[in-house]
C-alpha cells in the first residue's frame, strides 16, 4: 500500500516546479514517517514499461492511504483527473456507510489556486491559512519560484507531509480494483434530470458500443528508408512492429492500444489503412463499431497514402477519431519536423480544424497514449448514444383526460 497517489493534470506535468515538489516530498515523507522510498508515492508516469496504464493506476487508487489531488485550473478541467477522484472516493464512501466514521484520505495541495472549485472539492475543508497569505493568495508554484521564499517553501513542507503521515494513519480500506476508464468524472457539472412525466425510450444497448476498430497508417522499413534518414528502428516489417515510442517505451503501439480497448471489455480488431476504410466508417454507426485511425505523422509523406488522406479529409463521422502519436514540441524543433507538421495539416486538416475531439495529437509518451485513447472511446461511445434513436416517448403520468366513447350518431353514451 503506497502511502499516497499523486494525482496531477496532464497540462502541469512539463513544470519543472511540480517535478521538484513532488521529488522534495517524497523525501520529506520517507525521513519523518521511516518509510522506505519506493513505497511512498505512485506517480504513473514513473511506472514499468508494458503494463497496462489503466490497471496500474487502478490497482494504486485502490489501494493508496492517501490521495493528493493537485489544485491548478489545468487539473479540475481534467477527465482522467475526475475519474481518479471518484475512485478513491467511493473507498472512502464505502468507509463512511460501514462504519460511520469519516477515514483520513485527500489532503490536496494548491499549487496554481483556480477560479473556482467543483462541488466535490468545495466539501473538503480549506487549510490554506496554516501555510500563510502566500501560500492562500498564490498557491505553492509561487513559494518555489521566488528564493526569498525559501524558508516559507520549507516550513509548508514540514508541517504539510505531517497533514498526510496523519491521514496515513487511519485509510479507507483498501477496495476493488476499479475499471478506471470507465469511471465517471467526479468534476463534470450535472446533467439537468429529464422531467419527471417522461423517460427516454432508445434503441441502443445501455452499454453503448462494445466494438472498435483500429485502422493503422504507417510504412513498413523498407518504405520508410526513403522517407528519414535517422529513427528506423521504430519500424518493422509490417504495422505491428511499429514503436513510435522506441526507446523509452520498446512495445508495439497497436498491442498497448488493444490493451487499453480490452481494459474497457471491448473487442478489438487491427487493420491496415487502405480503401475499405471507408466502408468500415459508412457501416459503422449499423454495426455499433468505433474507428480509431491511428497514423504515424512520418508516414504521410508516402504515396501509399496521399490519396486516401485527400479522401478522408473530406469524410466525417460521429464514431471516428484520429490519433498521432507524436511529441508535437520536440517535433517541432527541427525543419524536418515542421515540415512533417505541415504536409500532415495539408493532409488531414479539416479533421485537425473540426474541434470537436476527432482529432488527438501531441501525445509524447506511451503512458499518454494509452490515457488518451480510453478518454476518446468513452467521449465515442458517449457521443453515439447521446445520438441514439428515440424510438418513443412515455408519459408516466398517463392520460390528462378521460376518454369519452361516441355512439353512431356521435353523442356520448
Amino acid at each position: 500500500m503506497r502511502h499516497f497517489f499523486f494525482s496531477y493534470a496532464r497540462a502541469d506535468r512539463v513544470d519543472p516546479y511540480l517535478d521538484q515538489f513532488y521529488s522534495d516530498l517524497c523525501r520529506e515523507i520517507s525521513a519523518r514517517g521511516g518509510l522506505e522510498p519506493e513505497s511512498v508515492a505512485f506517480l504513473d508516469r514513473e511506472q514499468r514499461s508494458g503494463v497496462p496504464w489503466p490497471a496500474l493506476v487502478g490497482e494504486a487508487l485502490a489501494n493508496c492511504r492517501v490521495f493528493i489531488p493537485v489544485y491548478s485550473p489545468h487539473y479540475f478541467t481534467s477527465p482522467v483527473c475526475g475519474q481518479e477522484w471518484h475512485a478513491f472516493s467511493a473507498r472512502v464512501a464505502a468507509h463512511r456507510a460501514a462504519n460511520g466514521g469519516e477515514p483520513g484520505g485527500i489532503v490536496p495541495v494548491w499549487w496554481a489556486p483556480p477560479r473556482e472549485l467543483p462541488p466535490v472539492a468545495r466539501l473538503l475543508q480549506d487549510s490554506r491559512d496554516m501555510f500563510g497569505e502566500e501560500y492562500r493568495k498564490y498557491g505553492l508554484r509561487y513559494l518555489l519560484q521566488l528564493k526569498d521564499n525559501r524558508d516559507r517553501y520549507q516550513d509548508f513542507l514540514v508541517r504539510y507531509t505531517e497533514m498526510i503521515l496523519e491521514a496515513a494513519a487511519s485509510p479507507p480500506p483498501p477496495g476493488p480494483v476499479p475499471d478506471l476508464l470507465s469511471l465517471p468524472n467526479a468534476f463534470a457539472p450535472a446533467e439537468p434530470s429529464p422531467p419527471a412525466a417522461e423517460r427516454t425510450v432508445t434503441s441502443r444497448g445501455s452499454g453503448g458500443p462494445r466494438k472498435v476498430a483500429f485502422v493503422v497508417a504507417v510504412g513498413d522499413r523498407e518504405d520508410m528508408v526513403h522517407i528519414m534518414r535517422t529513427g528506423m528502428d521504430v519500424y518493422g516489417d509490417d504495422l505491428g512492429d511499429w514503436r513510435p515510442y522506441h526507446p523509452a517505451s520498446s512495445d508495439s503501439i497497436v498491442v498497448r492500444a488493444q490493451g487499453v480497448a480490452s481494459a474497457r471489455k471491448m473487442m478489438s480488431q487491427v487493420m491496415s489503412a487502405d480503401d475499405s476504410l471507408f466502408t468500415l466508417l459508412d457501416r459503422a454507426a449499423e454495426h455499433k463499431c468505433l474507428v480509431v485511425l491511428i497514423v504515424d505523422p512520418w508516414s504521410v509523406g508516402l504515396d501509399t497514402y496521399q490519396e486516401l488522406f485527400a479522401r478522408l479529409n473530406q469524410t466525417r463521422s460521429r464514431n471516428s477519431v484520429v490519433l498521432v502519436p507524436w511529441d508535437i514540441d520536440e517535433m517541432r524543433k527541427s525543419p524536418q519536423g515542421n515540415h512533417t507538421y505541415d504536409r500532415l495539416y495539408a493532409s488531414l486538416g479539416n479533421w485537425m480544424d473540426a474541434g470537436t475531439g476527432t482529432f488527438r495529437g501531441d501525445m509524447p509518451s506511451m503512458e499518454d497514449f494509452e490515457k488518451v485513447l480510453g478518454q476518446v472511446l468513452i467521449e465515442i461511445q458517449g457521443r453515439i448514444m447521446r445520438m441514439a434513436e428515440v424510438m418513443r416517448r412515455v408519459n408516466e403520468t398517463g392520460p390528462q383526460h378521460r376518454p369519452v366513447l361516441t355512439g353512431p350518431g356521435g353523442l356520448g353514451r
